[in-house]
């Protein structure tokens, strides 16, 4: 597996059932819940670690879909699959990409942004979570460098190294938002421990093991013209057919 040599379905599939990950995916769900509601537009994408994306449902976007990756084979079906450094759509096709700790899984992340940013519309947004190097998660990670499980042997991306690539691929940075600052400790109880979390997300004052960002492509000048289908590249990925709503004209573009 070109962009994630390191990690195994396998692997990856007895981490997800770990009570620190569905804790740490019930965290975040939560917050991209209310991101996601506050949309409006044609497509949303969704590609990431959390294999059963409820929080999908509160979409008000026309067409919400996911896509798996390949060391997601097996364990996460979504509507196709996709490769981290060619994804099969066109070119400003997509109004919100939602990518879930991608960055962390793959050893080319600059792909995966770039791929995310081409295939958003001028607009359009990119829903961002990710590890915190720079933490006390970060520190563990570190010391377990010889570790063949998750989350160690992930490769995150820093909050200002992700901005930096934002900024050079005409994305603005709309928000960020620490997230995670006492996971994957347990304080007295899992109820204690979320609540914390709950509280603490987006205080500056404490490392957090994570971030949310949020990121909206502002190219001058360009004006979205929406073409008569929603066309996706022929490519041999997998992806599966259809990924609804190809024989109709989409409407005019309103991304709140």
């Amino acid at each position: 597996m070109a962009g994630s040599p390191r990690i195994k379905p396998d692997s990856y599939q007895q981490w997800l059932t770990h009570r620190d990950t569905q804790r740490l995916l019930a965290l975040e769900a939560g917050w991209l819940r209310e991101w996601v509601a506050n949309l409006h537009g044609h497509h949303l994408l969704y590609a990431g670690i959390d294999n059963q994306p409820r929080f999908l449902a509160r979409s008000r976007l026309q067409h919400t879909f996911s896509m798996s990756l390949d060391w997601q084979e097996g364990v996460v079906a979504g509507d196709g699959r996709m490769s981290e450094s060619a994804w099969p759509f066109a070119d400003d096709s997509l109004d919100v990409v939602v990518l879930q700790h991608c960055l962390d899984m793959s050893s080319r992340p600059h792909q995966i942004i770039r791929e995310a940013a081409r295939s958003v519309l001028p607009n359009g947004y990119l829903i961002i979570t990710g590890f915190n190097p720079y933490s006390l998660w970060g520190t563990v990670r570190w010391a377990r460098t010889f570790s063949t499980r998750l989350p160690w042997i992930t490769n995150p991306v820093s909050e200002r190294r992700l901005r930096d690539w934002l900024t050079l691929l005409d994305f603005r940075t709309e928000q960020s938002c620490p997230i995670a600052h006492t996971w994957p400790l347990t304080l007295g109880s899992e109820r204690v421990s979320r609540r914390a979390d709950r509280v603490l997300a987006g205080a500056h004052w404490l490392p957090a093991s994570g971030y949310l960002l949020i990121a909206r492509k502002t190219i001058a000048g360009m004006t979205p013209i929406r073409p008569r289908r929603w066309q996706i590249k022929d490519t041999a990925f997998g992806l599966a057919q259809p990924v609804a709503s190809r024989d109709k004209t989409p409407e005019n573009l309103h991304v709140g």
